[in-house]
């Protein structure tokens, strides 16, 4: 029974009824090259909701929002300087309105530790405290008119809690950072007929990241340019 099973496979094979694509399965283990780590790699993905009250050139304000998706790379170029990049979607739309087709998005920035000591005393609160900057140009599309670019830089203060010892990188979860601090951001583009630039450039940010391991972490942030936005973050550090 088993060899005219294995005979009918064979049969549909070579008369090409099965899929022209080949199943994964058991395999070879090694590689032509081997890698030990990803090293200064980290990736990650994202989804924010963002609303921003613009002015529009031809007099009066409006309320823009987007549903952004996307996903991130970064490199560590030196232990306290990080470029990254990210590309995936956004949705655009006016207040009370429906958000248009979702098109491209893409950004390219960097990330600097300026400053950072460590507490050891008391010990429950053993942990670091830093100053960081992000500076980051993005760009978005969604349906067919929709079309804005935005520059963004902070600077905040981080404090991150350890659960254990700072070196114990074994401990899970591992740490919890909080931070906040001033942002700026320059926005503008169009809608149709409509050209829009941001009504508010200075605001202010803040946010939490959750490290589930030493280079494992989930996040999520606020930033305040006289409307509310948020988004949430996973984190890969290979």
């Amino acid at each position: 029974m088993k060899s005219k099973l294995l005979l009918a496979a064979l049969v549909i094979g070579s008369t090409g009824w099965a899929s022209a694509a080949t199943l994964g399965g058991a395999g070879m283990r090694d590689s032509l090259t081997e890698a030990e780590s990803l090293g200064p790699v980290s990736a990650g993905v994202d989804y924010q909701m963002l609303k921003r009250k613009v002015s529009l050139d031809g007099g009066g304000t409006a309320q823009l929002q987007t549903k952004v998706y996307s996903a991130q790379l970064g490199v560590d170029l030196t232990p306290w300087c990080m470029v990254f990049g990210t590309f995936g979607r956004s949705e655009a739309g006016w207040d009370g309105g429906d958000y248009g087709t979702g098109k491209a998005k893409w950004s390219a920035g960097t990330r600097l530790n300026w400053w950072h000591t460590d507490i050891t005393d008391p010990e429950f609160m053993e942990g670091r405290l830093s100053f960081q900057t992000v500076a980051e140009f993005a760009q978005y599309r969604s349906g067919d008119d929709w079309r804005w670019n935005e520059g963004y830089a902070d600077l905040t203060l981080n404090y991150e809690l350890f659960v254990e010892k700072m070196k114990d990188i074994k401990s899970y979860p591992y740490s919890l950072v909080l931070y906040g601090g001033p942002a700026v951001s320059k926005l503008s583009g169009h809608a149709g007929s409509a050209d829009f630039s941001e009504d508010k450039l200075l605001g202010a940010v803040g946010g939490v990241d959750l490290y589930l391991s030493h280079n494992l972490s989930l996040g999520g942030q606020l930033t305040y340019f006289d409307q509310a936005s948020f988004g949430i973050s996973a984190r890969y550090h290979f």
